[in-house]
């Protein structure tokens, strides 16, 4: 065994604890949770946002919006997941209880806001559609989800969010509109 064997068990030990709590926080979730008035508000603002922009979309550039959405999704997952897993906030009303992240967050109202901001106003600045996105999703939008339970915030200043959300946009927003892209052709 290439891990020491002293470090494996305590792996271990600690994977033993951890499924444990997982398997407490999902008979809360299926007690509590699921099916309760929160989690469908969840289950609607996951799909909802996207219905809305699927409609309302330039659909000629429909690929090469997704291709920034996925970045928005990516990121905001992986740093979601981040944040959870180090003790910065959590999460009270997942529509799903098994990913760290919270779902209509980072699967739908980051990317589709996004996707609208980057759509309308076409002319102007992306720098100050940054900094609308930004301040909107940390100023109002994460304090709305903490006023209605669904977000608590442990141990994070919330103004550490907007040079985070303000990056995410500006890559985003520089993906969608790159002139880089390149026909696949057969040969």
């Amino acid at each position: 065994m290439v891990i020491p064997e002293e470090a494996a068990k305590k792996i271990d030990d600690i994977y033993k604890i951890l499924a444990l709590a997982d398997k407490k926080d999902h008979k809360i979730w299926f007690d509590y949770v699921f099916l309760s008035w929160p989690w469908w508000l969840g289950v609607m603002l996951t799909m909802v946002p996207w219905a809305f922009w699927w409609k309302f979309r330039k659909k000629e550039s429909t690929s090469r919006l997704l291709y920034g959405a996925f970045f928005i999704i990516i990121i905001s997952m992986f740093l979601d997941s981040f944040g959870t897993e180090l003790g910065f906030w959590d999460y009270r009303y997942e529509p799903i209880p098994f990913l760290p992240s919270f779902l209509p967050w980072d699967l739908s109202l980051l990317p589709v806001s996004f996707l609208v901001l980057v759509q309308i106003k076409p002319n102007l600045s992306p720098i100050s559609k940054a900094i609308f996105y930004s301040t909107f999703s940390t100023l109002i939008g994460e304090p709305f989800f903490e006023w209605l339970g669904f977000y608590k915030v442990i141990n994070w200043n919330p103004f550490f969010s907007l040079p985070i959300h303000f990056l995410i946009f500006l890559i985003g927003y520089s993906l969608v509109t790159s002139e880089n892209f390149e026909k696949l052709n057969k040969k």
